[in-house]
C-alpha cells in the first residue's frame, strides 16, 4: 500500500471530514476547500489522494443533510 492509500485510511478514521461539513452547515466553495486540503497537509495527511478525499466529504455532506431532514 502506498503512502496516500495509508494517508487516506487514516485520515477516514478521523472526524475532521464530519467536522468540515459540521463546520461549514454542509456547503462551502473552493477557497474552503484548499483552505480543508491545506489543514490536512498541516496535520500530516499528506500526500492524498485530493479526489478520494472529495469522495469522503461528499459522503459526509450527505449524511449530514441527511440528519438535518430527519
Amino acid at each position: 500500500m502506498g503512502l496516500k492509500e495509508e494517508n487516506l485510511k487514516k485520515l477516514a478514521k478521523t472526524t475532521l471530514l464530519a467536522n468540515f461539513v459540521k463546520k461549514n452547515k454542509g456547503s462551502w466553495d473552493h477557497q474552503e476547500w484548499i483552505e480543508l486540503l491545506e489543514n490536512l497537509k498541516s496535520k500530516g495527511y499528506y500526500p492524498v489522494d485530493e479526489d478520494q478525499v472529495g469522495l469522503i466529504v461528499e459522503k459526509k455532506k450527505a449524511e449530514y443533510w441527511a440528519k438535518q431532514k430527519a
